[in-house]
């Protein structure tokens, strides 16, 4: 349980220190993840069409 409750405490840190100190590199995250999703939809997409 204490590995848990570690990686927990962890976790929440490394977010609280991201969002405090890097506040842009999370809409950077966010930014890119969104592009990955559609560039496979549209790959996708492209595929069934051919």
């Amino acid at each position: 349980m204490s590995e848990q409750t570690t990686f927990m405490q962890w976790r929440e840190r490394a977010k609280t220190e991201i969002r405090d100190e890097h506040p842009q590199l999370r809409w950077l995250l966010i930014t890119a993840g969104v592009v990955v999703v559609l560039g496979i939809v549209l790959g996708a997409a492209v595929l069934l069409l051919l």
